[in-house]
């Protein structure tokens, strides 16, 4: 007996299907949306870095048209023959009237009609500025440089000039007729600049030979294999027997922070004595801008007999208040300076010293939205009028 089945419903299969491909849709919707708006926010963050990197340069090219500017005020014989009457020297007067610029300050200055108290600049530095500061920064009317779009642009920078000049440059340690390490005249000041009863104290417990060090630097510049301090032998030695073992340089340094790698000058002496020291520059130290440590360095290399810490300290203090009405105007007005003082001078320290700066750091960061660009750039003067540019590094 055959019996006639009815084929059974397919109605449920075909509405699981349907949800599925409803579903599948739906995801792939969801994707498609997704990687659109994730495209979108990468797009306007690149654009945003784009525009902050823009503004970082924007920095360096303020502060190099200051220095071409300052540079050629310098040069101007009759202008600055009578700026130095006054105790100005105009060779240097731009940069350190201006030392850092940041934009952000700029139009805090321009919608407060120029009156900023602690209160708003701390403010500034921790919430920034509004929404509404900013848009009243850029409308006309505002400041004498409205006309001229000045501020109207989106995002901020800040930057700041330092000048090499005012440190110890570490180039001179390969001068070839300097003798042994401790007749080298950029030694000599090395070993004033770690000097002292504080210093002395601080290398004897970390037992660590200050001539030694400096032998090492000059070690990683020079072209031969021989060590120059008192110990003599191979100079690749130190670095052979290391867990991860390297070679001198056997050339200039690249970056300041190289010199982390030197036998000696790893954390605790370059951490301590890293600000007074340059790889730039001919040597010549400014005396109008040098920090008081390297100061102190001077005197205790080229004063006889080498005047003790608490000396130093009243010295530069006196300094510091002849500052205040006029600048030394060559080397050896500030030998005579010291002279006038009742200090025994050594002659060698004309050689070493100038009233002028050549070699400059400058830093700018450009900040747009959550975007930020930082530019470091060393602009060398000595040669060039509009500058070489000696390094530059974006980050």
């Amino acid at each position: 007996m055959n019996i006639l089945r009815k084929p059974k419903s397919r109605r449920g299969v075909a509405l699981l299907m349907v949800t599925m491909l409803l579903g599948f849709v739906a995801i792939v919707g969801t994707e498609i949306g997704l990687s659109g708006e994730v495209r979108i926010q990468r797009s306007a963050h690149q654009r945003d870095e784009l525009q902050a990197e823009s503004l970082a340069r924007s920095g360096i090219n303020f502060y190099r048209l200051i220095l071409v500017a300052n540079k050629q005020l310098g040069e101007n014989s009759q202008m600055a023959s009578g700026a130095a009457m006054l105790g100005i020297n105009l060779g240097d007067a731009l940069w350190q009237w201006l030392p850092s610029i940041n934009s952000s300050l700029l139009r805090m200055l321009m919608v407060m009609d120029g009156t900023v108290d602690d209160e708003d600049v701390e403010r500034l530095a921790t919430d920034g500025l509004t929404a509404e500061e900013r848009q009243a920064s850029r409308e006309e009317g505002v400041s004498m440089f409205a006309d001229s779009n000045f501020l109207d642009f989106d995002g901020d920078f800040i930057a700041q000039i330092t000048d090499e000049d005012s440190r110890i440059s570490i180039v001179g340690l390969t001068a070839a007729d300097s003798g042994t390490i401790m007749e080298n005249p950029t030694a000599i000041q090395l070993f004033g600049l770690m000097s002292g009863e504080e210093n002395d104290q601080w290398f004897y417990q970390h037992n660590i030979d200050r001539w030694e060090i400096i032998a090492n630097l000059k070690d990683w510049m020079d072209r031969d294999t021989d060590r120059s301090g008192a110990l003599g032998g191979y100079e690749d030695n130190i670095y052979n027997n290391l867990d991860s073992p390297y070679l001198t340089k056997n050339a200039p340094f690249d970056t300041k922070e190289e010199i982390r790698l030197v036998d000696g000058w790893q954390d605790s002496v370059f951490d301590r004595f890293g600000d007074s020291i340059t790889i730039y520059g001919a040597g010549m130290i400014n005396v109008n801008t040098a920090s008081d440590d390297v100061l102190t360095g001077l005197l205790k290399a080229y004063v006889t007999p080498s005047p003790g810490d608490y000396q130093c300290e009243l010295i530069i203090s006196q300094m510091k208040e002849y500052a205040l009405l006029t600048q030394f105007t060559s080397g050896e007005d500030f030998i005579t300076w010291l002279s006038g003082q009742g200090l025994t001078v050594d002659e060698a320290l004309e050689s070493v010293i100038g009233t002028n700066s050549n070699v400059f750091t400058v830093q700018s960061v450009g900040i747009v939205g959550d975007a930020t660009a930082t530019i470091t750039a060393v602009m060398d003067f000595s040669t060039e009028s509009e500058g070489r540019i000696a390094y530059w590094r974006i980050e």
